[in-house]
C-alpha cells in the first residue's frame, strides 16, 4: 500500500518539475525575443566596430536557435507572423529570420519564409548590405513553382547590382550570373519573362547578358528590337553574342540582314570581323566542334531517351554521353531540343562552375539542333 506520504513526495516533485519546466520555457522565450530586439536594432550606417558587434550578435542568435530549436522555432513563427502583419516591418528581421526558417525541413516553416521574402523591401539599405544572405534565401525559394518569384527577383537582382560567393566552390558570382542562376531555374518561363524588359534601355544589357545562357530562337525577334532601339556597340555586341550563341539559324539570318550603317562605327568594326564567321556558320561547322578524333558508340533512341531522363532527375549531371551521340541520334530534332531545355533549367540547381560549365556545354549542343534538318 502506497503511504499518503508517497502521494506527497510524488505531488510535490510533478509541481517542481512543471515549474523548473515553466521557468526555464520563459527563459528561453525572453533569450529569445532578446536576439530578436538585438536584429531589430541593427542599422545600415554602422562603423567597423560597430558593425562586427553585429555580426557577433547574429551569430549568437543563431547558435542559440539551433542549441534550442523545438523551443525557439514557435516562438519565430508567431514573431515573424506578427512582424508580416506590419505596414513597415523590419526587413532584417523578415531576412534573417525568414532565411532561418526556410532551412528548417517543415513545410510550413518554408511557406512562412517565402511570404517573409516577399514581404521584405530588397532595395532597403540593410537588405543590400546583406545582398549574400538575400541571395542565399532567394536561391533556396527560386525553384518553387510560385508564381511572386520572377517579380521579387526582378526587383532584387535585375534592377540592382548584387553579387554573391559560393564558398564550397570558391565561385564568385557578378550581378549576370547571380541572375542567370536565379532566372535559369524556371527555363523558358523565365526567358518569356525577361524579354518583357528588353524594351526598357536600363535593363537591355543585363538581359541579353542573362539570355545568352538561357535564351533560345524564341527570342530572337525581340534581341532585333532592342538592337534596332539601342544602337550603340554595348547593346550590339551582346545582343550579337546571343545571336550567334543562342539564336539558332533565325539568330544567323537576322544578323545578315542587319545593315553596317545603322550603328556606330565600332558595331560596324566588330560586324565587320565577325562576318565571315556568321557566314560560315552551319550544322556541319558547328558538328565540327564536337569531334574528338576517336570513335563514339551510337546510342539507340530507347538508351538515349533513358540516359536524357537521367539527366534530368542528376540535374544535368552525365559522364558517359557524348555530345555527338545525341547530335547523330535519329530522335526527333524537336525532341531533343526540348529534353535538353528542360535539363538546362535543371542545372541551375547545381551552384557551382561546374554546373555552369555544363550548361556551357548544353547551349553548344543546343545550337547545333537549332541548325540540324530535322
Amino acid at each position: 500500500m502506497i503511504s499518503v506520504a508517497s502521494n506527497m513526495v510524488c505531488i510535490v516533485s510533478v509541481m517542481l518539475f512543471v515549474l523548473v519546466a515553466s521557468a526555464a520555457s520563459q527563459t528561453i522565450e525572453k533569450q529569445t525575443l532578446t536576439h530578436l530586439d538585438k536584429i531589430k536594432a541593427i542599422r545600415a550606417d554602422a562603423d567597423e566596430k560597430t558593425t562586427a558587434g553585429y555580426n557577433k550578435s547574429l551569430d549568437d542568435a543563431w547558435k542559440f536557435f539551433n542549441g534550442n530549436k523545438a523551443s525557439v522555432l514557435p516562438i519565430l513563427r508567431r514573431e515573424i507572423s506578427i512582424e508580416l502583419q506590419k505596414a513597415t516591418p523590419n526587413d532584417l528581421l523578415l531576412l534573417d529570420i525568414g532565411y532561418y526558417l526556410r532551412l528548417q525541413p517543415d513545410s510550413s516553416d518554408k511557406e512562412l519564409a517565402k511570404a517573409a521574402l516577399f514581404k521584405l523591401n530588397p532595395a532597403s539599405e540593410i537588405v543590400y548590405l546583406n545582398q549574400q544572405q538575400l541571395f542565399d534565401f532567394t536561391y533556396a525559394v527560386a525553384a518553387d513553382d510560385d508564381p511572386r518569384v520572377l517579380p521579387f527577383i526582378d526587383r532584387a537582382f535585375l534592377r540592382q547590382n548584387m553579387s554573391a560567393y559560393v564558398a564550397p566552390h570558391a565561385l564568385e558570382l557578378n550581378e549576370t550570373l547571380v541572375c542567370v542562376f536565379l532566372y535559369g531555374i524556371h527555363g523558358q518561363a523565365s526567358e518569356e519573362h525577361l524579354r518583357s524588359f528588353l524594351a526598357d534601355k536600363a535593363l537591355t544589357r543585363r538581359v541579353l547578358e542573362i539570355l545568352i545562357w538561357i535564351g533560345t530562337p524564341d527570342s530572337v525577334p525581340a534581341v532585333r528590337e532592342a538592337m534596332l532601339a539601342d544602337r550603340n556597340y554595348e547593346t550590339f555586341s551582346r545582343a550579337a553574342t546571343f545571336m550567334m550563341k543562342a539564336g539558332g539559324p533565325d539568330g544567323r539570318a537576322s544578323l545578315l540582314r542587319l545593315n553596317p550603317k545603322d550603328f556606330d562605327a565600332q558595331s560596324q568594326e566588330y560586324l565587320k570581323r565577325v562576318q565571315p564567321l556568321i557566314e560560315a556558320t552551319s550544322y556541319e561547322t558547328l558538328r565540327k566542334q564536337f569531334s574528338t578524333g576517336r570513335d563514339v558508340a551510337s546510342l539507340t533512341e530507347d538508351t538515349l531517351k533513358k540516359r536524357l531522363a537521367a539527366m534530368y532527375e542528376n540535374n544535368g549531371k552525365d559522364d558517359t554521353t557524348e555530345p555527338s551521340a545525341v547530335l547523330d541520334s535519329t530522335l526527333p530534332r524537336a525532341f531533343l531540343i526540348s529534353e535538353l531545355l528542360r535539363i538546362r533549367a535543371r542545372m541551375f540547381r547545381r551552384l557551382s562552375d561546374e554546373g555552369l560549365s555544363d550548361v556551357v556545354s548544353t547551349n553548344s549542343i543546343l545550337n547545333a539542333l537549332y541548325y540540324r534538318e530535322k
